[in-house]
């Protein structure tokens, strides 16, 4: 895999095949897809900086529906570390685009339990942006306050993110 070019990460879980292919299906590129069985997000990129070489990379879940293909010219088309929303923080839902030069600044860990990757979102994303040479926040359209309704999807209720560029069907929110 070259190091240089625009990668996309999906994180999934196994289990989570319907989820995984709906996303797949809406994406027109190649991604790497992590589907660590245990491990949260942090976990993740944690696993991506001590595993591979990418200079940067697109963090997304499975649980994102791509609407438009520019959405990917967009969040490449910004230098540095690059955030999808900012709610509840910058980089929030762990989902934008990290580089290896910022992350090599923060502390790496794999949270234990669900509420440990819900405090590290809005704490270690934290470190992360504030660290980080430069933060874009690319849609802060997408937040809970301006949810398009909640939906049953894949067996779960879920809370829907939605703009013209994709759909976020998020599972947590309290």
């Amino acid at each position: 895999m070259n190091p240089k070019k625009e990668t996309v990460v999906i994180a999934s879980t196994p289990g989570r095949e319907a989820w995984l292919s709906e996303c797949l299906s809406s994406i027109g590129r190649e991604v790497l897809v992590l589907r660590q069985a245990g491990t949260w997000e942090l976990g993740k990129i944690k696993w991506l900086y001590e595993n591979t070489q990418l200079d940067r990379f697109l963090f997304l879940h499975d649980s994102v529906i791509i609407k438009d293909q520019s959405f990917f010219d967009i969040m490449f088309s910004h230098d540095g570390s690059v955030s999808v929303t900012d709610d509840p923080g910058v980089f929030g839902m762990y989902m934008g685009i990290y580089t290896r030069s910022d992350l090599s600044k923060v502390e790496l860990y794999s949270p234990i339990t669900q509420r440990d990757s819900i405090v590290a979102e809005r704490e270690w994303t934290k470190t992360y942006a504030q660290t980080a040479d430069k933060v874009t926040v690319v849609f802060p359209d997408l937040r809970d306050s301006l949810n398009k309704g909640f939906t049953e999807h894949h067996g779960r209720t879920n809370m829907i993110l939605e703009n013209n560029y994709l759909i976020k069907y998020k599972g947590t929110w309290k």
